[in-house]
């Protein structure tokens, strides 16, 4: 592979030329220890897997959190797929029990819960699923299940990317994706920052560490120094020596990576995964990544590659920032705008605050953001690269989360 052909590793802020970046998907840390951040960074990427087209896949469907729901509520799958729930409500008991009304009619429950705990469950038949919390039940904790036969297949993420400022403390990026399907995916997962052409202000010695459900699975400073073989192997090995990667075969689930500066050091950096085993029956779906929000070259920029099928591919992407407040994040970004560009740079979507436009259709995912100020759009993508912009409205800064979602 190329890296040439790879989108985008810079932003050119009056919009005359553009470098799509790739994608990755992020999640959020609250400030209980360090262990107990990686615990809900790895929660939150489970939060946002919808339904995503894979034959035989598993979707991660969140349990309590910030409010007594399930995450998204409503999700479409096909015949084969198996649904996993993951609890997030510390201290709060939760049921997943199949049945409406309050009335389980047997398919499935789970018995009750505290955080930690998964509960998951395949669905062989087509249908819809109601199910529901028992303890919570009249306060409208309440999801369905909906399984169909896919149609054609769809292009899919190939490989993702996202370029910000990276800071300190809560101004780390962290990126993150779901592994989907049957089969262990090979990845990897590069940390970039001397490399940058163009960029002023580059994270000179960017590390990475890559996280599952467990905790930490393997780190990286100087990409030489460990791994040096397989990542060369690999075609796309980091240009610079203090630049950093991690080659990983991953089961399915969810995973972070997250991307600092050695000695605390800041500046503007890119974390990327490729798909190193686009043939197996997994794939990476659902990426977001959260940081701190700059101006001019340093707005977020998130992008993917769509590929491997020919089919155009609905996606949703979401720039969150208020409702972040909620997990104890600080300084976040008051009022976060959305674009969408293609290959090309042409401007296919925009938006600022979500209700504006599509309201409908997004409030329809099961997924629409939690605060009015915050954008989402709807696309159907044909296979290529495209580029997501966040930023501040009226040059506003602060931390924020940009997120791909592969729907139906």
């Amino acid at each position: 592979m190329n890296t040439q052909n790879i989108p985008c590793h810079y932003y050119n802020e009056n919009a005359s030329s553009w470098d799509l970046f790739r994608r990755n998907n992020a999640a959020v840390r609250l400030r209980r220890g360090a262990s107990f951040r990686l615990r809900v960074c790895c929660a939150l990427l489970s939060l946002i897997a919808t339904g995503v087209i894979a034959q035989a896949a598993t979707v991660f469907v969140s349990v309590g959190g910030d409010s007594p729901s399930f995450t998204p509520a409503n999700i479409t799958v096909t015949p084969g797929d198996t649904v996993s729930w993951v609890w997030q409500s510390v201290g709060f008991n939760h049921t997943v029990t199949s049945g409406s009304n309050g009335n389980p009619d047997g398919l499935f429950d789970s018995g009750v819960h505290k955080d930690p705990f998964t509960f998951s469950f395949t669905f062989p038949n087509e249908g819809t699923f109601p199910y529901f919390c028992r303890p919570h039940l009249d306060m409208g904790m309440v999801g369905s299940v909906t399984v169909k036969a896919s149609g054609p297949a769809v292009a899919q993420p190939l490989n993702v990317s996202t370029r910000l400022r990276v800071q300190t403390g809560e101004g780390a990026m962290i990126g993150g994706f779901i592994v989907t399907g049957n089969a262990p995916k090979k990845v990897i997962i590069r940390a970039i920052g001397p490399s940058l052409a163009g960029i002023a202000g580059v994270l000179a010695n960017p590390t990475v560490q890559l996280n599952g459900s467990a905790g930490a699975i393997a780190s990286n400073d100087d990409w030489k120094s460990n791994q040096q073989a397989e990542i060369q192997a690999t075609g796309i090995p980091p240009s610079n020596d203090l630049e950093s990667a991690i080659v990983a075969t991953l089961s399915p689930g969810a995973y972070t990576a997250v991307v600092a500066g050695k000695n605390q050091t800041t500046g503007v950096g890119l974390v990327e995964v490729y798909d190193l085993n686009q043939p197996a029956d997994s794939k990476l779906a659902n990426i977001s990544t959260r940081g701190a929000v700059g101006t001019g070259s340093n707005v977020m920029i998130g992008g993917f590659i769509l590929g491997n099928k020919n089919g155009a591919a609905n996606v949703i992407l979401r720039a969150i920032g208020p409702s972040l407040i909620q997990s104890g994040i600080s300084g976040v970004l008051g009022d976060p705008t959305l674009e969408l560009r293609d290959g090309n740079g042409a401007l296919v979507r925009r938006n600022d605050n979500w209700k504006e436009s599509q309201q409908a259709q997004i409030e329809a995912t099961g997924i629409a953001p939690k605060n009015d100020s915050e954008s989402a759009l709807i696309a159907s993508l044909a296979p290529g690269a495209y580029t997501a912009i966040l930023a501040g409205k009226n040059g506003t800064t602060g931390v924020a989360l940009v997120e791909l979602y592969q729907l139906q």
